[in-house]
């Protein structure tokens, strides 16, 4: 027999399932619907404590991970708070005609007379202007549905990336800028930076998938790495974009690559 001795797999490096679900953001009672339904995004148990699952460290930290970057994970994060769950510009949306309809229906006269009864009062006038708002921020899609908006702020960044190249090789008179070298020229417009930052704070999770096809293209036209392609659309949208800097950052964090260290 050989005994194979695995420091991660010690009792000091385990973790049970309600110490998983918390590092994941769940509730236990979730994780363990998860894992009952055999969901594939969950990883295998490396040991059995007592009859109860334990995972190591490395792979509970390997599915938090993963579980931030996949779309679910950032709308989560870009989520604006609140009961609805909204996206920052979903909430907005909402936001703005909540208080379009509510003047409508309440602020003006010659319309509440049209339709006003005894026991309709400014608190249900409001609360109706809510619904309908809310009804207006999660209808987004069919208002600007992302599998036409996508390829469109794609092709804009592209063709955007692409002039800032021609632009540089033609200044410099040196032909293309060498692999990883001299990619600070590159640059966004104003209007494209500004449907980008448009795009993220409405559908962060297509916006997410629209950059990775953006990454891939400018990484097999122009050797560009994906952290610098990254650096070019954060740095354009701090200067045009309504993002905060913390959600800004946050976001760029999610789509950056995963940097692997040998140990």
């Amino acid at each position: 027999m050989v005994d194979l001795a695995s420091p991660e797999l010690t009792g000091a490096q385990l973790l049970g399932l309600p110490e998983m679900a918390e590092r994941g953001g769940i509730t236990a009672s979730t994780l363990r619907a998860c894992i009952s339904r055999g969901n594939s995004e969950v990883p295998q148990p490396q040991a059995a404590v007592g009859g109860r699952d334990q995972w190591a460290r490395a792979v509970a930290d390997d599915w938090v991970e993963a579980r931030q970057r996949s779309s679910e994970g950032i709308r989560a994060t870009m989520s604006a708070g609140g009961r609805d769950n909204l996206t920052p510009g979903a909430a907005a949306v909402r936001d703005r005609f909540a208080d379009d309809f509510y003047y409508t229906l309440w602020g003006r006269p010659d319309v509440r007379k049209r339709w006003i009864l005894r026991q309709r009062n400014e608190t249900s006038v409001r609360e109706v202007s809510d619904a309908l708002a809310w009804n207006v921020g999660v209808s987004l899609e069919r208002i600007m549905p992302t599998d036409i908006l996508g390829p469109t702020a794609e092709g804009a960044v592209l063709n955007d990336l692409a002039e800032s190249i021609e632009l540089h090789e033609r200044g410099s008179k040196r032909g293309k800028p060498a692999p990883g070298k001299n990619w600070w020229h590159l640059n966004l417009t104003h209007r494209v930076a500004k449907m980008l930052d448009w795009y993220i704070r409405h559908h962060p999770d297509a916006a997410q998938r629209c950059i990775g096809e953006i990454m891939r293209a400018a990484h097999s036209r122009w050797d560009i790495p994906a952290q610098q392609t990254i650096r070019t659309l954060r740095r354009a949208l701090a200067f045009d974009g309504e993002l905060s800097e913390e959600a800004r950052e946050t976001y760029f964090a999610l789509l950056s690559p995963p940097e692997h260290t040998d140990d």
